[in-house]
């Protein structure tokens, strides 16, 4: 059978993009807001000794920053070989694999934790990979997870005209997704509320404009219903031990 439009699209993409991830961590404002979310809250939760799986993690900019704060083992899967290769130069990435996030290629209760940042959403039903992730979990396993959240696709994803590799994926959809997958949620916040509203003024907000965001984000999340209008959601979630 043809393999499926959104996956190839996914694996040319990130071959020809794969290095821009590093090139623009370190100076744009999106994405030094993202490791301030990600790594300090994955880095908290883990115990000396875990071993992780980044699925769908890129060139693991993210998994080298939180192996390099916790003495832990990530393990990374990723569709594109070129990928795959670029993350095989991190000394701390060493354990890398190409495989597909809905047919992982690990046994059973392979991993203590597993990482979706900005994954989800290139999928059109993220289902079939929290089923794999909650299939390679140990009983008590951690689920991480970080993706943009959609207030226009209220019952579920829609696809992006002109992105066939990505999603627009609803707070409420996703949850539910991950409760049919079997996983208990433990924490579920939703960040970019400030932002989500600078958009209005400027598309692609200044690193002036971020400072102002991560200023009053805290206070709008803090407004009866103001939380469901982020932009992202992170959530955390276990398998149940029995």
């Amino acid at each position: 059978m043809p393999e499926r439009l959104d996956k190839v699209a996914n694996r040319e993409y990130s071959n020809v993009h794969r290095l821009d991830e590093r090139l623009r961590f370190p100076t744009e404002p999106s994405r030094i807001n993202a490791r301030k979310l990600i790594v300090p809250w994955i880095v908290s939760h883990l115990r000396d000794g875990d071993r992780i799986v980044d699925i769908a993690g890129g060139v693991g900019t993210y998994a080298s920053l939180i192996s390099r704060e916790r003495d832990v083992t990530v393990v990374g899967v990723d569709i594109s070989e070129g990928v795959v290769a670029a993350r095989g130069e991190d000394p701390v990435l060493a354990e890398n694999v190409v495989g597909d996030m809905e047919a992982l290629p690990f046994a059973d209760g392979s991993f203590d934790a597993a990482m979706f940042v900005a994954a989800l959403h290139h999928v059109p039903d993220p289902l079939p990979a929290l089923r794999e992730a909650f299939r390679v979990l140990k009983p008590g396993g951690q689920l991480f997870t970080f993706d943009p959240a959609s207030l226009r696709a209220r019952r579920g994803n829609r696809p992006i005209e002109g992105s066939p590799h990505e999603f627009r994926m609803s707070r409420a959809w996703l949850l539910r997704r991950m409760r049919e997958a079997g996983f208990e949620i433990e924490d579920a916040r939703s960040f970019r509320v400030a932002i989500r509203f600078l958009r209005l003024v400027s598309r692609k907000p200044s690193a002036r404009l971020w400072r102002i965001a991560d200023v009053v984000d805290p206070v709008l999340t803090r407004v009866p219903g103001m939380n469901a209008l982020g932009e992202v959601i992170r959530v955390r979630a276990t398998k149940p031990r029995a």
